[in-house]
């Protein structure tokens, strides 16, 4: 499935192609320095395809332009109606073959219902008033569309017991097991891949907190970090490498997805 093509992710493209002929150098130069093949530069500039912030800022120090892409960049995102960073994350899973997902506080972000997003929202931004708070749970609703396409990526969810029975911000009983049937609904249709951590297992190797990983067909994976203000993009292979161990352990420590499905239908009487 093609990525949708936006006036404003081609007016970028453009600006990608003049910084990129102002400091004299070719698309397979460009493509060196991010890793990626030259046919990925080409469509970055086409705007056929969405390019991460990490991936502007190290073009931005390639092509001299002092910050001028980094800004622009935001500014197209802005113009997507998605926050700068749920624009990043879109445009990481857009084209990710393999998503993986560790998440010890709350239910991942893909998985939510509105309901339970506008709830989190609400916890985690005391203070945000009513439009921007909808304008966050939209963003994470646009980005669920990827389960519906036919070329989904492989998608792997880890998450801590007490996930399942933590009720958030205002929530009311009937919607926090309409958030556990859709996390079931999106199991048994095979969508995703899901395992849960029990409260008693021995080790606990996910202590830094919620991660993803993301894996592409044509160039080497980008993991992320949450924080309190957004997600932090993480492309040194070694850190990225790292996280794929982090999350290889994890699920050693996990039950099995037969056995998580389980506990996900047996939380539904217990909630």
């Amino acid at each position: 499935m093609a990525e949708k093509i936006t006036p404003a992710r081609k007016k970028f493209g453009r600006e990608l192609v003049r910084f990129r002929k102002a400091a004299r150098l070719t698309q397979a130069e460009a493509a060196g320095a991010l890793g990626v093949v030259p046919t990925a530069v080409s469509s970055y500039e086409r705007g056929t395809r969405g390019i991460e912030l990490v991936a502007v800022a190290t073009l931005d120090e390639l092509y001299g332009a002092k910050q001028s892409l980094i800004r622009k960049w935001h500014e197209a995102n802005q113009e997507t109606g998605l926050d700068p960073w749920f624009q990043q994350l879109s445009d990481l899973e857009e084209s990710a073959v393999e998503l993986r997902d560790y998440q010890p506080l709350v239910f991942p972000g893909l998985v939510q219902t509105e309901k339970y997003a506008r709830a989190l929202t609400g916890d985690v931004w005391p203070g945000r008033g009513a439009e921007s708070v909808e304008s966050l749970v939209k963003s994470r609703m646009r980005r669920q569309k990827i389960f519906e396409r036919t070329d989904a990526p492989f998608i792997l969810m880890i998450i801590e017991e007490p996930v399942v029975y933590r009720r958030v911000g205002a929530l009311s009983h009937d919607d926090h097991v309409a958030q556990i049937r859709r996390l079931i609904h999106e199991i048994e249709r095979d969508t995703l891949r899901l395992q849960i951590i029990p409260r008693g297992a021995p080790r606990h190797h996910g202590g830094t907190g919620p991660f993803r990983i993301n894996s592409f067909a044509d160039r080497p994976a980008v993991a992320s970090a949450e924080h309190m203000t957004g997600e932090a993009v993480i492309d040194d292979a070694k850190l990225v490498q790292h996280c794929m161990t982090v999350f290889g352990l994890l699920q050693g420590e996990a039950l099995s997805g037969a056995r998580s499905l389980d506990m996900l239908k047996e939380a539904l009487e217990d909630v």
